[in-house]
């Protein structure tokens, strides 16, 4: 989609109405291909803060609908969330915008195609996979009565974290209101990490 098809499905005069939620979620989880340039002017002409906001709504949304048990999964989401927020909410100058809409492509891609969750079916059979938006989604009808899975997110975690350049305070600062005490990735420790369960190791 080109900015003008972009406008036309998200119903948007122009990208200073991308003030709702439900722009952001068609955005993130639409099948079409997004062209890149087109992104960029819609996050041009929003609001930064309402971007950041939006960012941080939908995360809020879509990670409720995790199973349980789905810690890791958790904590990278909660990493993406804050580096996107924190991007946007820095992005003065038009290269920073640019970087800011690569690394949301990129989740884009990510989170609605590249994925992988594997999904085993608890009364047996052959295992689906589907990538994680759609995994949420079969979670959420399994809520509502649907087949029952044991979700399988490793192959999920395939994330490079470490593309995100991001100073500690500009991460800081956009946790001011959010901040619960998620761990946070380093690309250096074991399994995206290291001590996940955020207790002190012991020697």
């Amino acid at each position: 989609m080109n900015y003008e098809e972009l406008m036309d499905y998200l119903d948007l005069a122009n990208g200073a109405d991308f003030q709702y939620f439900e722009a952001m979620a068609d955005l993130i989880e639409s099948d079409e291909y997004v062209e890149q340039e087109a992104m960029f002017r819609l996050f041009d002409e929003a609001d930064n803060t309402m971007t950041a906001e939006l960012i941080n709504n939908y995360f809020e949304d879509v990670t409720g609908g995790l199973p349980e048990d789905s810690g890791e999964i958790l904590s990278l989401m909660e990493q993406i969330r804050m580096c996107l927020e924190g991007i946007i909410m820095n992005s003065e100058e038009e290269s920073e915008l640019r970087k800011f809409t690569d690394e949301f492509h990129r989740f884009r891609n990510w989170y609605s195609e590249e994925s992988e969750v594997e999904l085993l079916p608890e009364d047996g059979g052959a295992p689906l996979y589907q990538c994680l938006r759609d995994a949420i989604t079969t979670a959420r009808m399994e809520r509502l009565g649907g087949d029952k899975y044991r979700y399988n997110f490793e192959n999920a975690l395939d994330y490079e974290l470490d593309s995100y350049i991001m100073s500690f305070a500009d991460l800081m600062a956009s946790e001011d209101d959010y901040n619960d005490g998620t761990i946070i990735f380093d690309k250096d420790d074991e399994e995206f990490g290291g001590n996940l369960s955020g207790e002190e190791d012991s020697y």
